[in-house]
């Protein structure tokens, strides 16, 4: 017994010794040597955690699938149907104008060839009613979808007095019913073909940071992102995963027509902000949604905002979830200038509303 104590105390003693040795060696390390060890740590933690992650992720293949991109005629829809092109899919895209679409299609078409895969159009306006989608998109002709691009959408900028109830209808039925009737229709299908897929909705970062004179079209975003967390829990044990993508301002025809009409306090405050290409907003859809993100973003605001709002949202990809928990603290954290500066730049424009009206109640 006294020997089996006295290996212990050896055991204890040199267990000891070391954490005596490295807690010296930490406190002799200079600041600069201390920032380069904490470095090295950090990124070797995250590397770790970003391998692990590639074993308990989500992985979905296009080749040989059939793709389905509503609001394809032109913009993201278009460019992310080109994506799934030549990545091997089979494409259809869907959209209201025939002759919009009839021109895409010949956009379309050269990326098939390359591999002998199939595209076509369907003229369809998905907000008209779910008994249009089932029309339209279920038969023989369209047959089973693997993947469905919910990316039809309008969008429409102005203070929330001066926008009409009817404006506000109009972004609900075309962003939110206009995702909800075609997925409705398809999904049934999807689950029991057994074969998993995908289903993304495009959102907007109005999802994430909803400003001035974003009212209406806000609230229809920040609708689909509700719809999406609810719909994956339901059909995840079917392998089918969905996403939801939250593009900032993009170069795209509907951009041009909002500029049009978009407030000039709105103009300002989304100036500090890129205008990226529909390619780059395709290019991240295709790739992470393969991934099984569920929140897709598209440059570093679109990252950092992505962090701010980890909630209770799926979790496909550990990766996606590892990088809101390091990481939401420091965006929440920086997030707080940016609003200070907004609410700026809306005190200084009521104060400019107020002082106009004043002068002219005087005028009379």
């Amino acid at each position: 017994m006294d020997a089996y104590l006295q290996k212990m105390q050896s055991v204890v003693d040199k267990v000891l010794l070391t954490v005596l040795e490295v807690n010296h060696a930490f406190l002799s390390l200079t600041v600069r040597e201390l920032i380069f060890h904490s470095f090295l740590i950090g990124s070797a933690a995250l590397l770790f955690l970003y391998a692990l992650s590639k074993f308990f992720s989500a992985s979905f293949s296009y080749k040989g699938r059939h793709v389905l991109v509503t609001g394809g005629s032109s913009g993201i829809g278009l460019a992310t149907a080109v994506k799934y092109a030549k990545l091997g899919a089979r494409v259809t895209i869907v959209a209201r104008n025939q002759k919009k679409l009839d021109i895409a299609l010949e956009q379309l078409r050269p990326h098939c060839e390359k591999t002998g895969q199939k595209a076509s159009a369907i003229s369809c306006d998905t907000s008209a009613s779910f008994e249009e989608c089932q029309k339209k998109l279920i038969n023989d002709k369209v047959g089973l979808v693997d993947v469905l691009v919910n990316c039809a959408g309008t969008s429409i900028a102005g203070s929330f007095e001066d926008l009409d109830a009817s404006q506000f209808e109009n972004m609900l039925r075309t962003n939110v019913l206009g995702s909800v009737y075609p997925t409705k229709a398809l999904l049934p299908a999807m689950k029991d073909s057994g074969k998993g897929g995908r289903i993304i909705f495009v959102a907007s970062q109005v999802a994430q940071v909803a400003i001035h004179g974003y009212t209406a079209y806000a609230a229809s975003k920040w609708a689909l992102r509700g719809l999406a967390e609810a719909l994956q829990m339901e059909v995840k044990p079917y392998g089918i995963y969905v996403s939801v993508c939250y593009p900032p301002d993009t170069d795209t025809p509907g951009y041009e027509a909002e500029m049009v009409t978009k407030p000039d306090i709105t103009k300002r405050l989304s100036a500090a902000g890129q205008v990226f290409s529909s390619d780059s907003v395709a290019k991240d859809i295709v790739q992470f949604s393969a991934k099984g993100y569920f929140g897709i973003s598209t440059g570093f605001d679109g990252w950092l905002l992505k962090q701010l709002h980890p909630g209770m949202t799926p979790c496909n990809n550990l990766w996606e979830c590892w990088q809101g928990i390091l990481f939401s603290g420091l965006a929440r954290l920086i997030s707080l200038f940016y609003i200070s500066a907004w609410d700026a730049e809306c005190f200084e424009l009521a104060a400019e509303e107020q002082k106009a009206k004043r002068a002219a109640k005087k005028g009379k």
